[in-house]
């Protein structure tokens, strides 16, 4: 990491640890989360996952030891839905909140200078005017025929514009990759405590997390 900021001065060290920190916290707590919660998802709809493994296995081939390429991955139609459509009931940030530079005009609101506004991404994600049977999972969703019938700006879970999430497409392939893999080498099941999606325990804050207690079952293919 450079240590000097845009005006020529150096970091200090403190500066230094807390930018890594907040970039390892945001890189890998966020994820696991989504992962976490991708595999329950999966474990209750069996179906969505034998057509998740039935893709992977056309696109990836039959040895789950052969790492994927950058390639293969962007083939999987179904897994990144399946992703898409996790993210959009359980964001792993569902709160965003930006500073407002200078009075804005909106919507018949004024907004004053230097005040910040939060965007509450999980109830967005679950707004009836933009997703039918929003408590539903439904990878269809994100077909391309059903994502033009809906505002470009009604899914955000990376956050949008010119300070989105910096690293959303590192992320999207950490999550392909780990999918897969686990898909590959195993049947995700329902364990003995999480038969359903909500007997899952949550902690809401400026992140989503799954409380200890929620487990699966892997059976061996």
């Amino acid at each position: 990491m450079d240590p000097h900021t845009p005006h020529g001065n150096f970091m200090s060290d403190r500066d230094l640890i807390q930018e890594m920190g907040g970039i390892l916290n945001a890189g890998f707590g966020t994820v696991k989360t989504t992962i976490s919660i991708i595999l329950n998802l999966l474990a209750v709809h069996p179906n969505i996952q034998e057509d998740v493994y039935n893709e992977i296995q056309a696109i990836l081939g039959n040895d789950p030891d052969k790492v994927p390429t950058y390639e293969q991955l962007q083939k999987l139609d179904l897994l990144n839905r399946v992703i898409k459509e996790t993210m959009r009931l359980y964001p792993a940030v569902p709160i965003v909140a930006r500073s407002s530079p200078e009075e804005l005009h909106l919507c018949g609101y004024t907004i004053p200078a230097g005040v910040t506004i939060a965007v509450f991404i999980y109830g967005l994600h679950r707004h009836p005017q933009h997703w039918p049977n929003p408590e539903q999972f439904n990878p269809d969703r994100f077909l391309p025929s059903e994502s033009s019938k809906r505002h470009p700006n009604a899914f955000m879970p990376f956050s949008l514009g010119a300070r989105n999430c910096l690293g959303y497409k590192y992320a999207m392939l950490q999550m392909k990759v780990t999918v897969s893999t686990i898909l590959r080498r195993y049947k995700v099941l329902v364990g003995d405590r999480c038969k359903t999606m909500e007997d899952i325990r949550f902690q809401f804050g400026l992140t989503l997390k799954t409380l200890p207690g929620n487990d699966i079952k892997l059976e061996p293919r």
